[in-house]
């Protein structure tokens, strides 16, 4: 039996708003991320980092008070994604086959660790290629506010969903267009960035000026992972998309941690980034749990299901009433090595993209975002 909230493609209305819940982030839930995920982002991981450069949570008393967190640290921008997501999945993309795509992803004020994030979504319109069809998309606008009703993200995506069993739909297009670039505004940029070291670990940091158009930077290690890491990230956002879960789609992996690995591979080359939004993106072929995949197939080859990383800088725009940050434009991309065992997966649940398979490697992942980085007037 269906619940009343798992959608079909035709139970959507254009117009009509889907109200998704809240969740409440704790420390642990946000460092648990950093730790799995995002290891070298400074902004999230050092606390007096960020306190010296003005990110103060402006409801620490309350939170003292009611929940006994005493300095409550950035929510890891990466983090905040995933859960915005999904809170959004059971009344979404439940009965989805395929996350399409992202557009116009934006980042709002930001959010600390003990703030209860409440998600709406707003359907923009439907799409069926053809009559007769079984499935189709649906584009929605998903809002993340706040206890304060501010706004921490907003983005638009689209989803393939399935029919209800024995329907079929009569082919249409209502999709919005949505912009090519983020529009930025004041409220999505970083505090002021100031008295910054300028080497982390040993190792020299880039700043704003050092970066090269056209030039690609690989992350600094590359990982498989497994399935215990895949459903940690979807149990502690809300994310019960039962796809992860059935052995009849080899488990195919979450997306957003594909997308958190691989933010997390390149982070070396961006330590103090502060993300504004994404300008498109896409998740281009399945990836499946390493050790799921290996006790499937029998293999024990230690580059199944790994996932490389790496970003090409497509743009740089310096800010004329800001000195100490610029934005850069980047193509963030995730490779994934196909072993034998891999190979097989994807034979296995019928993918049909095996001809994108090129020198052992298939793109995953693909997102234009767009990121403050510090001049080097910020750094001492």
């Amino acid at each position: 039996m269906d619940l009343v909230s798992s959608k079909h493609i035709e139970e959507f209305i254009p117009g009509e708003i889907l109200y998704h819940g809240a969740i409440q982030v704790t420390p642990f839930r946000n460092k648990e991320y950093i730790k799995k995920f995002s290891k070298n982002y400074e902004l999230g991981t050092d606390s007096k980092l960020a306190q010296f450069l003005g990110y103060v949570d402006p409801n620490i008393e309350i939170k003292k008070q009611n929940f006994g967190i005493k300095t409550p640290d950035l929510i890891s921008q990466g983090y905040l994604f995933n859960v915005g997501f999904g809170l959004s999945v059971h009344d979404i993309s439940f009965n989805a086959i395929a996350n399409l795509s992202y557009k116009n992803l934006r980042y709002g004020i930001p959010a600390y660790e003990g703030d209860i994030l409440f998600a709406t979504s707003e359907v923009l319109g439907i799409e069926v290629k053809k009559d007769g069809a079984t499935n189709g998309s649906v584009q929605v606008r998903t809002t993340v506010t706040n206890q304060d009703n501010k706004i921490v993200l907003e983005y638009v995506r689209q989803v393939l969903v399935r029919a209800s069993k024995g329907k079929t739909l009569d082919a249409q297009s209502n999709i919005q267009d949505q912009p090519e670039r983020i529009h930025l505004t004041e409220n999505m940029m970083p505090l002021e960035f100031k008295g910054l070291p300028k080497s982390l670990n040993g190792a020299p940091v880039k700043s704003f000026e050092d970066f090269e158009i056209g030039k690609t930077y690989d992350g600094n290690f590359s990982k498989s992972i497994n399935l215990v890491d895949f459903s940690w990230l979807q149990i502690s956002t809300l994310n019960d998309a039962s796809v992860h879960h059935t052995p009849k789609s080899n488990f195919i992996g979450y997306g957003g941690a594909i997308k958190s690995t691989v933010e997390g591979e390149v982070s070396s080359h961006l330590p103090y980034a502060y993300f504004l939004g994404m300008n498109s993106g896409s998740h281009d072929a399945p990836t499946y749990p390493s050790d799921i995949v290996q006790s499937i197939f029998d293999s024990q080859n230690k580059d199944d299901e790994k996932i490389i990383g790496s970003f090409k800088v497509e743009n740089k725009d310096a800010i004329e009433s800001r000195e100490d940050f610029g934005i850069l434009t980047i193509q963030l991309c995730g490779d994934k090595i196909v072993t034998e065992a891999g190979l097989s997966a994807y034979e296995k649940a019928g993918f049909k993209g095996i001809s994108k398979i090129q020198d052992s490697r298939i793109r995953v992942l693909t997102m234009e975002m767009v990121v403050a980085v510090p001049t080097r007037k910020a750094f001492q």
